[in-house]
Parts: structure tokens; sequence; C-alpha cells
């Protein structure tokens, strides 16, 4: 619970300060921003990046990454009531002038493709995006949040998703959050669920 509230105040907070930041030299300066292709603010997550599709993680773009930042941070989360909101998906130590994160990101600890970017696990799990799957006819609200850090993370590859979580932030320069929902068929999927 404190955890989410953080994580709210941070993403309203970064948001909103970063919209008007301004330079040393007092001009105002771009609002960084984060994207997908394939999915728009309060949208909906398509399937291919749920368990009833192929389960993969969704691209994101980054753009007007802010100085000084030294790394990006990606987090994803569901919302699933006031107690109970797992994290999904934790990539970290990013490089900062890393404009795209191609869409299915390989679930290794360490992504050589972005870097030596470390990624987290849900416990008991493999490292990496832990695709989306609430109940059978159930809806989901999930939030893509992408981070500007002043400093890279310290947590080892493979790390908890909420301990990456804690670190993010103690460092956030600014942030952009990407909100859809996802609603499970009622019915049997393509895989037989």
């Amino acid at each position: 619970m404190r955890r989410r509230r953080l994580l709210a105040a941070l993403g309203a907070g970064l948001a909103a300060g970063a919209a008007g930041c301004t330079g040393e030299s007092g001009r105002s300066t771009p609002a960084f921003r984060a994207s997908s292709p394939t999915m728009s603010d309060n949208g909906t997550l398509p399937t291919p990046y749920t368990c009833d599709g192929e389960g993969r993680s969704p691209p994101l773009s980054v753009e007007r990454v802010p100085e000084p930042t030294v790394a990006l941070a990606v987090t994803a989360e569901a919302d699933l009531g006031p107690i109970n909101e797992p994290v999904f998906w934790s990539l970290w130590n990013v490089p900062a002038d890393t404009e795209r994160i191609p869409e299915g990101v390989p679930r290794t600890e360490t992504v050589d493709s972005l870097g030596g970017a470390r990624q987290g696990r849900r416990e008991g799990a493999e490292a990496g995006y832990s695709a989306p799957c609430p109940p059978p006819g159930a809806t989901v609200e999930l939030r893509f949040q992408v981070y500007a850090l002043r400093s890279e993370l310290d947590a080892a590859p493979g790390a908890a998703h909420d301990t990456v979580v804690e670190e993010i932030e103690g460092t956030v320069l600014a942030s952009r959050r990407i909100t859809v929902t996802y609603q499970r068929p009622a019915g049997p999927t393509a895989d037989g669920t």
C-alpha cells in the first residue's frame, strides 16, 4: 500500500514537474515523453502482450530525456485493488540515449541488446516480462511506467520486482506512465484455457 501511494505520487508529481522544465539558460525544455506504437494511454492492451497471446513485452519509445539522466528504467504493474498490486515487469539500467525498447525483450536477467540492462522477476518465475493474466471475463488496469534516472541502480540482475521499485524511488528525475486495460475473454482462448 505504501509503495502504491509513493508510485502514484511520483508519477503525478514528476509528470506535472517535467511538463514545464526550465534549463540552466532559463529556456523551457520539452517534456520527457514515453509512448508505444502499439498501445495508447487509456486504451487497451493488445492480446499479443497477454497470456492469451504470445506473452511478449510491448515496444516503448522514449523522447526528450532530461539532463542529467544516466539510465532509464521501466516498470509495469497491475491494479488489483488497494492491497494487491503486483509488478509484472521491471527493466533498469537501460542506457540514457535509448530511444526505443523493442517488442519482445528476451526473458533474461541481463539484456545485451539494451546495453546490458537488467530485468527483475516475480517470486518463482523467470526474469523479464510476465504477461498479464486476469481471471476469464475480468478486466484489469495495467500501468507501464518509464523513468529517467539520475544514477544506475545497484539491484542485481534477476532481483525481485519490489526491490527494483524501491531503488527507483530514490533516483527518479522524470517519469511517464501509459495506462491501459485488458479484459480477458470469458470463453476458451486460442490455447484452450
